[in-house]
This record gives C-alpha cells, structure tokens and sequence, in this order.
C-alpha cells in the first residue's frame, strides 16, 4: 500500500530498544530520587515487585502505567522514550519552542514600550495596539514564574 498520509516516512524502532530505553529511565529515576521500588511501584500504580520488573526485564509497561509515570516524572520520563519516535514532551498550555525565541519576543515589545514610557504616562490606548504581543510575552514569563515555583518547590 503506498498512500503517503498512512504510511509516511517515519522513525523505525524496535521493541527491544523502547524496553531497554524504559528499563534505563526507571532505573535512573530511581537512583537520582534515592526511592525504593515499592515507592516507584506507588507512582506507577504497581507492585514493588512488578515495579522492579518494568526496570530489569523485558516487560514493557502498559498504557496506564506510562501515563502514571508521565503525570509524576513528565519529560523527565517520556522524553528517553518518545524521542525513539521523534517526539518530546511538552506539558499543556507550553509555548511551542520552535516558534519566535522568547528573548525575540520579549525585544519586539521593548521599542514599543520605551515610546508609551517617554511622557512617564502610559495610557490604555497606547497599549492597545500592542495587546497581541503583551499577551505572548505575559504567556512566557507565566510559564517561567511556574517554572521558578516548581523548582523552588523541589529545593524543599
């Protein structure tokens, strides 16, 4: 069969090496969180035992228990693996990267800001030819404010 949409060009992998890949990242995650296998086996919804099994056996994990890893770990588990495919993790409401760079962003509202500030008034009709961009730049430093609070909260 040769229809493009169905069967286009794509990234081959194999089973063996999603395993190995999901073996590696459970083990490493593991290891860095100094946890046991009965904690990995509370995150995934699993047992102690089968928890150690999906680290050190051919097992693959089934769709819930990927999910359960994606909600506790996100990239941090998900990216070794979907990279075999291509992708990479992203969470909800992210600002695609590949779009305009933050920083490029952040500079095309600064000219426009410095004329609104050059009488020391800044007035709402000034602004409104703006609001697109405002808005982007509010969706970025949103995001990073989140960032800052969630690393923050892992210095606990």
């Amino acid at each position: 069969m040769n229809a493009p949409y169905i069967h286009g060009r794509r990234r081959t992998f194999s089973a063996s090496a999603a395993v190995d890949t999901q073996n590696a990242v459970i083990t490493s995650i593991k290891t860095d969180d100094g946890a046991t296998w009965g904690d990995m086996g509370r995150v995934l919804g699993k047992s102690e035992d089968r928890a150690a099994a999906y680290a050190n056996t051919a097992s693959p994990i089934d769709l819930p228990t990927f999910l359960a890893a994606c909600h506790e770990w996100g990239g941090r588990f998900a990216d070794p693996l979907l990279a075999l495919v291509g992708g990479r993790w992203a969470d909800a409401g992210a600002i695609c990267t590949g779009d305009e760079a933050a920083a490029l962003t952040i500079a095309n509202l600064l000219p426009a800001i410095i004329a609104i500030e050059a009488d020391n008034l800044t007035e709402p009709h000034e602004l409104l030819p703006h609001e697109t961009l405002i808005r982007r730049v509010h969706a970025l430093t949103a995001i990073w404010l989140e960032m800052i609070a969630t690393e923050k909260g892992r210095g606990r």
